[in-house]
């Protein structure tokens, strides 16, 4: 395995670049396969080779394709595997010595359902265990490959865009105190994430309004040295202009309509809807709080319209998330709310190559959906915490992002 991460399998890849293609097929594959997705890299393996896909001459939708049918195919394997020996897989020596691995995929297929399949695919140590376990508590088979093929769709763009990128972003041009800026704002929001979890990990009253206000400071602090980042801005901005930028453009254009009001109207609507049908004042109240949270923040900001659309989309995903996972303990409730960053990611990239959004007016639309949620959350818990809404909502929830990007996208909201 020192090897793999060494050099011996990536340097020869480098030199037989046609096998690319199987390679991330190979590796998606056994990373979502049952055993061998604990002890094999794949996360790494993937980063590696799809930077060497993006630096070489394979398109972005071949990687996309290669990782989604090895991630379909291996979590198929598992299902299979777990069909096949139900329980008799606990006696298998590593997960004879690590009972706990099956436990707690249990607990959280169980508690989840299909969403957790879904999600699992996300979530480090259990991702591999999630559909051997499906298989064990003999899930319909139909009903896990539906569930398959929709989380591998999500996941795939996920794992093999940020090496693809770092891979094509090597043969662009890079202008003097280019990585000067971006190492400083990395470091700067890697810092500022670690002191909101760690604040937050405290769970005391005062957590979430204290992590509101450094979300806060960091906002006014974009606002105020946004000039210093401008040749961090107009790189991105050649970047998206070069013809090597091309790949996955249309498809981000096709689906431009997510980054239109409409996305955030309709999901709002829904989750109104939803919210009042099962009489979860609370939830409610906190959705309504959030929201006009994060619109006054906006106005208060100046912030573009591009960056204030993705900050209510991304409120409300959040929220979302946030309302489905409050009876759990906090590191659950923190994976939970990771799912969130795919969503980000996606719609992040449609705001920056179909309106011709900036660096900062991502970062800008992510600091305001925290801040408006945080401190929403810190008013609203002041009379004591947060539950988790009543069915029909508890059971819709986690569905109404995805419910209402179809309906967007299709353009049923205008009938």
């Amino acid at each position: 395995m020192d090897n793999l991460l060494t050099g011996d399998l990536l340097s020869w890849l480098g030199d037989h670049q046609q096998w690319l293609g199987l390679a991330i097929f190979l590796i998606a594959l056994l990373e979502s396969l049952a055993i061998a997705g604990l002890v094999i890299p794949g996360v790494v393996l993937l980063l590696a080779v799809t930077a060497m896909a993006g630096g070489g001459g394979m398109s972005f939708g071949a990687a996309l394709v290669w990782a989604f049918t090895g991630a379909v195919i291996g979590d198929m394997l598992s299902f299979a595997l777990g069909r096949f020996f139900h329980q008799d897989i606990r006696r298998l020596g590593l997960f004879r010595r690590n009972p706990q691995w099956i436990a707690r995929a249990e607990v959280f297929f169980q508690r989840y359902g299909l969403f957790g399949i879904f999600i699992g695919r996300f979530v480090g140590p259990i991702r591999p265990i999630i559909p051997m376990v499906a298989g064990m508590l003999d899930m319909p088979t139909l009903r896990f490959v539906a569930i398959n093929l929709l989380s591998a769709l999500a996941w795939a763009p996920v794992y093999v865009t940020p090496g693809f990128v770092a891979g094509r972003a090597i043969k662009w041009p890079v202008p003097e105190f280019f990585w000067e800026q971006a190492l400083t704002l990395l470091g700067l929001l890697a810092g500022l994430l670690l002191a909101v979890v760690l604040i937050l990990r405290a769970q005391q009253r005062w957590s979430n309004l204290v992590a509101g206000l450094l979300c806060l400071l960091a906002l006014a602090a974009v606002a105020l040295t946004g000039d210093r980042l401008e040749i961090l801005q107009q790189s991105f901005a050649l970047w998206l202009a070069l013809p090597s930028a091309g790949w996955g453009m249309q498809a981000l254009d096709a689906m431009a309509p997510l980054a239109s009001p409409a996305l955030p109207v309709v999901l709002l609507a829904l989750l109104t809807l939803s919210l009042l049908v099962s009489r979860s004042w609370q939830a409610l109240a906190l959705c309504a709080m959030a929201t006009a949270a994060c619109g006054l923040l906006a106005l208060a900001v100046d912030a573009s319209l591009p960056s204030s659309v993705l900050a209510f989309s991304l409120v409300l995903v959040a929220l979302t998330a946030l309302l489905t996972n409050r009876p759990h303990a906090f590191w659950t409730r923190a994976a939970f709310m990771s799912g969130v960053a795919p969503a980000g990611v996606l719609l992040g990239a449609i705001s920056l190559v179909s309106l011709h959004g900036t660096l900062l007016s991502l970062i800008n639309a992510s600091l305001l959906a925290a801040t408006g949620l945080l401190l929403a959350l810190w008013i609203l818990e002041r009379g004591g915490p947060v539950l988790r809404p009543s069915p029909p909502a508890s059971y819709l929830l986690l569905w109404l992002p995805l419910i209402s990007a179809i309906g967007v996208l299709s353009g049923l909201h205008y009938l």
